[in-house]
């Protein structure tokens, strides 16, 4: 590692002290009562939000259905693909190597060219993915960084990354407010 970079026991360390607190409070305390007083420091679980939030299920319907479509598309050229080489095999029987040549060397072709296409398909609709998620994510902070003032939270940790103990989660209450800001059209993943 290098001198700038910390591990992630450094950097919790400082958060809890930053935070008034210490590791060994923090060891010792069992309940982090979310509701009953501010915390300076809790967790978010990304995919709860994506999964659970109604923004987060459009967004998840919305690559599903672009996901059926390619998949759909590519088993319909697959098939077309198939038959032609069947018809080719069966053509195959009937003419000379020297006419058949060019026929099959036109088709190995047909299929390169289909397949780096829907290759690049594959590559659009996962940073389409990537974009989308994007988005979802920087709508998710303006309702977090609302949070965090509201609560006097100081930091908002990956649930992903970090264990804590009972509490300090606030992935449903962001899961409400977005809930809330997508049906009055306040947020969108377009």
């Amino acid at each position: 590692m290098t001198g700038r970079t910390l591990g992630l026991g450094a950097v919790l360390s400082t958060c809890l002290l930053m935070a008034g607190g210490s590791t060994t409070a923090l060891a010792q305390t069992r309940d982090f009562p979310l509701y009953s007083q501010s915390l300076p420091i809790v967790s978010i679980n990304r995919e709860a939000l994506i999964q659970r939030s109604d923004l987060g299920r459009h967004l998840s319907s919305v690559l599903a259905e672009l996901q059926t479509a390619l998949v759909s598309e590519n088993e319909t050229l697959a098939a077309t693909l198939e038959q032609e080489e069947l018809d080719l095999t069966d053509l195959r029987k009937t003419m000379s190597a020297e006419d058949f040549a060019p026929m099959a060397e036109a088709f190995d072709a047909k299929v390169k060219k289909t397949r780096r296409e829907q290759d690049q398909k594959s590559v659009d609709l996962a940073r389409t993915l990537e974009s989308m998620r994007f988005r979802f994510f920087r709508q998710a902070e303006s309702i977090i960084a609302q949070l965090m003032q509201e609560q006097g939270i100081v930091f908002v940790l990956d649930e992903s990354a970090v264990w804590m103990s009972q509490g300090g989660d606030v992935t449903n209450i962001v899961i409400e407010r977005m809930n809330s800001a997508y049906a009055a059209g306040e947020i969108s993943i377009e």
